[in-house]
């Protein structure tokens, strides 16, 4: 049989007739086989796709930084065919900050299509804004007793490498304490340790309001030990964190974000713009990937920090569906199947035993075998407790300081070396130390005949702590007071509480500040008790200018009773320091402990 062409027909090809293409049978026996399997591959699928009726698609909401890894998974996921009582099931993930969550939840029984979907499942980032949720009881009833975490990743300090290196690093641990008293209070900042070139030791802090890293590195701060209580040390502690703050951003993406920017002008731009910030591990992980010419590395705190934990919430909801939480369930189970973990660990996460996969080693900055134990996670209260102290904290302050220099301060404090007056002295001066740029503050004495008949006077009025010299006029002119004359306590509050009112700052914390240690004594007349409670009140009925008096009692001889009385009047509080010792604690919990 001739493979020529037909006559009358122009071959395309050259050189002569075709050659016969010669099979071997085995892979014609192979070629076949694979499209029969093929086609039984798609036609399992269509069975098993055929044997649903219908479908059930259940919504989980997470935290963005889990989105793209369970979007992935979703995908995945589907290829299985998965199926709920005979339904075809499926998931959509949505993608809602944290913060938003915990309140969009306790805001009402009702979903706010505008919302978004309606979600069978929420997956924050932590289980500190599952606490913070909590507290609002609409959001209580729909969080489930089981909260199985199906990823972690531990809030860390991150720090430019070589500056971590110059503080030991990895050696070398350190604690969140150390980072914000010893480091970043330090006014000689790097040149401390032998590198001031790189100036200031700048620490960035996140809103605990919003942001993850930046409510668990508060939460471990305001609670060093991990004990579950907060001493006036750790109080302290978190004073300095907002004295000393260099940045301060919604969340950590912002600062990453000016990070890269400051690294691509090169090593000293990166090292000049932040020393350390609280970051969660797998952030600092995804900075890194990219990179930068001054990589990160992930500093863990001895004291330990807790872990964002992404729990996998099935919401008891008004709007929830059996079928869709079955759906939910089925997802959850892939998800702490082996696929679903190595995807974790791939993205840096780690597992629910805190193991990390082959990303997280030392060379790349990190610790790949956690030594710190997670910290606990704060009860709802003591959460919620967090975040208002850090609102008090950073909400603008107007406060005038009044400051009993009657005869009795010149009395000797047992022990101390000292009298009252110094001890009150110092109390003062390091409450005016730690107050911020934008702080409205005054400083009043008072005892009897102080200017003419007036058992008060203006020491420094009351003006912006960052004006110029205004922070250090305070402090001298606190240096200068003595101690003489009777205690004229009720005028000078009545004063006092008038001139706040006076120059009140809207949406800021308007309050006086008294310090004393005797009961009224003013031998000149004035007000008596009753006067001073009624013009107290009378003066506190404009709700939208209210000025709580803050009273301080301290020694033996002061009158506590009736300064409680005053106190709650006006709607403040009242404080009292009967040994002295601890004068300095009392006035700080005084100011800037309102919550």
């Amino acid at each position: 049989m001739a493979y020529s062409q037909p006559a009358g027909v122009r071959s395309h090809r050259r050189g002569g007739p075709k050659k016969r293409l010669v099979i071997a049978p085995w892979i014609v026996i192979t070629a076949v086989a694979a499209v029969v399997l093929s086609g039984a591959g798609v036609g399992y699928a269509y069975l098993v796709r055929a044997s649903c009726s219908g479908s059930v698609k259940a919504t989980v909401v997470t935290a963005p930084s889990m989105q793209p890894v369970l979007d992935g998974l979703v995908r995945t996921w589907q290829n299985t065919n998965p199926s709920v009582d005979g339904k075809c099931a499926n998931v959509e993930i949505e993608g809602k900050d944290s913060a938003v969550m915990a309140q969009t939840l306790g805001a009402s029984t009702e979903w706010d299509d505008k919302s978004g979907p309606a979600p069978d499942v929420w997956v924050p980032d932590s289980s500190a804004w599952v606490r913070r949720a909590s507290t609002a009881a609409i959001a209580e009833r729909m969080i489930p007793d089981l909260q199985p975490s199906i990823a972690r990743t531990p809030a860390v300090i991150a720090m430019p490498k070589p500056m971590a290196e110059a503080l030991g690093w990895p050696n070398e641990k350190v604690t969140w304490q150390d980072v914000v008293s010893k480091y970043a209070s330090n006014p000689a900042g790097w040149a401390a340790l032998n590198k001031p070139e790189w100036g200031q030791f700048k620490f960035g802090m996140t809103d605990p309001l919003k942001s993850t890293a930046g409510l668990l590195a508060l939460m471990a701060v305001l609670d060093g030990d991990d004990d579950g209580e907060v001493t006036q040390d750790e109080q302290n502690a978190v004073l300095k964190l907002k004295q000393v703050r260099s940045v301060y951003v919604d969340g950590t993406d912002q600062i990453f974000s000016d990070l890269q920017k400051k690294d691509a002008d090169g090593d000293q731009a990166a090292l000049q713009y932040l020393s350390a910030f609280p970051a969660l591990e797998q952030d600092v992980l995804a900075y890194n990937e990219n990179n930068p010419k001054v990589p990160l590395v992930a500093v863990y705190p001895t004291n330990g920090s807790a872990d964002a934990d992404y729990p996998y919430l099935t919401l008891d909801a008004p709007w929830a569906d059996k079928g869709r939480q079955k759906a939910a369930k089925a997802f959850l189970d892939f998800l702490r199947g082996a696929e679903g973990r190595k995807a974790f660990l791939d993205r840096g996460f780690r597992d629910a035993n805190r193991a990390s996969g082959g990303n997280l080693t030392q060379v790349n900055g990190f610790e790949a075998k956690l030594t710190t134990i997670p910290r606990a996670v704060l009860l709802a209260e003591s959460v919620k407790q967090s975040m208002d102290t850090w609102t008090a904290l950073t909400r603008p302050t107007n406060v005038l300081l009044v400051l009993d220099v009657s005869g009795s301060m010149k009395e000797q404090v047992p022990g101390s070396g000292k009298d009252r007056l110094a001890l009150a002295k110092e109390a003062a001066k390091n409450s005016v130390n730690l107050f911020a740029d934008d702080t409205q503050a005054g400083l009043w004495a008072f005892s009897t005949k102080q200017d003419g008949n007036k058992d008060y006077r203006t020491v420094v009025p009351i003006g912006k702590i960052g004006d110029a010299g205004r922070k250090q006029s305070l402090l001298t002119s606190i240096d200068k007071l003595s101690a003489a004359g009777n205690t004229g306590l009720y005028d000078t509050l009545a004063a006092a509480q008038q001139t706040v009112h006076d120059s009140y700052l809207d949406g800021a914390t308007n309050l006086v500040v008294l310090m004393t240690d005797g009961k009224n004594e003013d031998d000149t007349g004035g007000l008596n008790l009753d006067d001073l409670k009624n013009k107290v009140k009378q003066m506190n009925t404009d709700a939208q200018h209210k000025v709580p008096v803050v009273t301080v009692g301290f020694g033996e001889d002061a009158d506590f009773q009736t300064l409680q009385d005053i106190s709650r009047v006006s709607g403040g509080q009242s404080y009292s320091s009967k040994t002295t010792f601890d004068i300095n604690q009392v006035l700080l919990t005084a100011i800037f402990g309102r919550v």
